[in-house]
């Protein structure tokens, strides 16, 4: 046996993999627990020892398509859209490409058959919808939902955001997505709202350059972002805004709603460049020559859509309101400390 015949393990692949970034890896182990499942309650055995059997048949393409078919069938049993399910059998169908079991991967595309997928028409979030959640929100989760709304931030941009990221000697705010936590990988910068800034102000108050801005315990990312989604389940029950879609589980409101509503608000002034601001590659090349300042610029002329509230003075007087309950709790401790001592 020659030193270079060294046996490939799932622990190359996801080795291999992770080198697009951090979230793959993460993406990849999530994946590889749904296939081992799948094998231990369809054929009693690891996918390890599937392979292995399938390693010894001299032309395993039946069997390989027979696998692959039916572990599409049990996620479309499970209720997983059909995106979800087109990636997981697409890496079961590598992984085997990866540990060389031999099979025509063309012939095994041709004979694999996808649920046809109904699609609905997205629910357009509206500046109502999003006072409501405003109203019923913690105070971080308004600054979350104002910086989504009005800077176009994915969830997980948002939970990797840290204060050397904000750029505030502008006329407008700025933030730094960077490379390793956009989802495309290509590192972007956006703008603040003006009615963002004033809540943004205040969680920044007494953090160091490199803290989160919105801390969390979670061991990786994708534990983060769906600690924020349970957390955002809920305030959409409290809001009263939980609808889905007719026959789906999938709510019509979302943390991608804001992203949605951002972007829509560009086409009607300047068409494409909520894409660019909020990391859709394939616009930006269209301007990739503008200025911050040019794109300032642009964004103010925009901004009025943004707003949730009809003036940003509103905003300030919600935080100064806000300002003066604490002071007002922090006097009545004081006097009701006063009034044990007597």
């Amino acid at each position: 046996m020659s030193i270079l015949d060294v046996k490939r393990n799932k622990q190359d692949f996801l080795k291999h993999k992770s080198k697009s970034s951090t979230n793959t890896l993460v993406n990849y182990s999530f994946i590889f627990k749904s296939i081992e499942k799948f094998c231990l309650n369809k054929y009693d055995s690891s996918l390890e020892d599937v392979i292995e059997e399938l390693a010894v048949v001299e032309n395993p393409q039946e069997q390989v398509e027979d696998m692959i078919q039916t572990y599409i069938d049990e996620l479309e049993l499970e209720g997983k859209p059909r995106s979800t399910v087109f990636s997981y059998s697409c890496l079961a169908k590598n992984y085997l490409k990866y540990r060389r079991v031999k099979f025509d991967k063309d012939e095994l595309e041709t004979s694999l058959d996808y649920k046809r997928e109904v699609k609905s028409e997205k629910y357009p979030l509206t500046k109502e919808e999003i006072k409501t959640l405003l109203d019923h929100a913690s105070f971080q989760a308004r600054t979350k939902i104002l910086l989504q709304s009005g800077s176009g931030f994915r969830i997980s941009e948002l939970l990797t955001l840290r204060k050397c990221d904000i750029k505030r000697d502008l006329e407008r705010y700025t933030a730094r997505i960077r490379a390793e936590h956009a989802k495309n990988g290509i590192e972007r910068t956006t703008i603040i709202s003006i009615e963002a800034k004033p809540y943004l102000d205040k969680i920044l108050e007494n953090k160091k350059d490199n803290d989160l801005i919105f801390y969390h315990e979670a061991e990786n990312v994708r534990n983060a972002v769906i600690s924020e989604l349970n957390m955002f389940d809920r305030l959409r029950k409290r809001a009263n805004l939980d609808m889905t879609y007719d026959g789906k589980k999938t709510h019509k409101i979302t943390t991608h709603s804001f992203r949605a509503f951002f972007i829509s608000q560009f086409e009607k002034t300047y068409s494409g460049f909520g894409h660019v601001l909020s990391g859709h590659g394939k616009y930006m090349k269209q301007y990739e020559r503008f200025t911050m300042g040019e794109k300032i610029e642009k964004y103010i002329e925009t901004e009025k859509y943004l707003l949730i509230y009809e003036k940003p003075d509103e905003t300030l007087t919600l935080k100064k309101e806000l300002d003066e309950m604490r002071a007002k709790i922090a006097w009545l401790e004081v006097q009701l400390k006063d009034r044990q001592i007597c």
